[in-house]
């Protein structure tokens, strides 16, 4: 898979349509197939959709990562950028790179090659289960890529009958992914935002009884569901009636945004962070000009690592924890 992805990656241009066995070969763009056999792509990718099941059904709901750790927020099929973080962070490979690789989920939806992505990172991590972490973000979820585009991608791809089977065997793949982790005890990792204390006192324990395979988080468990889609609150658009209802809330209030899960303070977040013995949160979810921003008196980060996300200008960005610091780094993908 990952030498077919090479192949879509890279430009043929006329000098080289003549292969070594002769046949003349058509040029195509880079970042296109040209002319492959689908249905041997297609099995290429179930077959790398049932290795990564496997491997990832057995990992914990809540990874325990070591640093260095390099964390990385949405991809949204975004492949180029995902190209270049390679050639940034682990060009030779994940298995001869000193450091862990953890992702927040939303691999899919809004950017035209979210197949490419998903096939990217599942054959990774069969590759290296032991470096390379994926976590589930908000659109791994079914009805979520129904409404917006990775359904439709899929059946464009490879056709009604194949894509379904396609989106269907990643979908199953989305349901064993674990839903947040922690580098070294201390930086709590997940792609949304921390839920209310209501859950539980012990927050990080009760994500491991977070049932698997989950097909439907938001009827299955309300845990993973304020995990995948909670935000910080933003201080600009609170309001002086907000400010006094977070009062009697324990810091969370309805998130009006998503109209779903919640919105937390930063008083939320520090009582949360004080109940379960961590430093900080990075999380996700939520566009940012400069790949990054750091919140709620520093000890929230939120990370995106897709550049001109819907046609915008925002650059794209990861985070290194390591030394028990965090440095933001931010991806040229010119």
């Amino acid at each position: 898979m990952l030498t077919g992805l090479r192949y879509f990656e890279r430009p043929i241009r006329k000098e080289n349509l003549e292969n070594r066995i002769g046949r003349m070969r058509r040029a195509k763009e880079a970042f296109s197939w040209g002319e492959v056999d689908i249905h041997a792509l297609c099995r290429c990718l179930l077959a790398v959709c049932n290795q990564v099941r496997e491997i990832m059904s057995q990992e914990p709901r809540l990874l325990r990562v070591t640093s260095p750790t390099y964390i990385l927020g949405d991809i949204h099929g975004n492949f180029r950028d995902l190209v270049c973080f390679e050639k940034a962070l682990w060009r030779m490979g994940p298995l001869l790179t000193p450091s862990n690789f953890l992702f927040l989920g939303d691999y899919i939806d809004r950017g035209e090659f979210g197949v490419e992505v998903v096939a990217y990172l599942f054959s990774q991590k069969i590759l290296a289960p032991d470096r390379f972490f994926l976590l589930r973000g908000n659109h791994e979820i079914r009805h979520v890529q129904k409404m917006f585009s990775f359904h439709r991608e899929c059946l464009f791809k490879f056709g009604e009958k194949l894509g379904e089977e396609v989106w269907e065997a990643i979908n199953t793949c989305f349901d064993v992914m674990p839903v947040a982790a922690v580098v070294d005890a201390k930086v709590f990792c997940v792609h949304g935002g921390i839920p209310p204390p209501w859950f539980g006192e012990g927050l990080v324990e009760a994500i491991l009884d977070i049932p698997t395979p989950l097909q439907d988080p938001e009827l299955q468990s309300q845990l993973a569901w304020e995990l995948m889609w909670s935000d910080p609150i933003s201080q600009e658009t609170l309001t002086e009636e907000e400010e006094k209802l977070l009062q009697n809330t324990d810091g969370f209030i309805d998130n009006k945004k998503r109209g779903t899960a919640h919105t937390f303070s930063a008083d939320a977040l520090e009582s949360f962070l004080n109940r379960n013995n961590l430093s900080h949160v990075v999380r996700a979810h939520e566009v940012q000009q400069t790949g990054f921003q750091v919140q709620l008196k520093g000890k929230l980060l939120t990370v995106f690592s897709s550049s001109h996300y819907c046609g915008g200008a925002n650059e794209a960005a990861c985070i290194l924890a390591d030394r028990y610091k965090l440095r933001t780094i931010r991806l040229d993908t010119t």
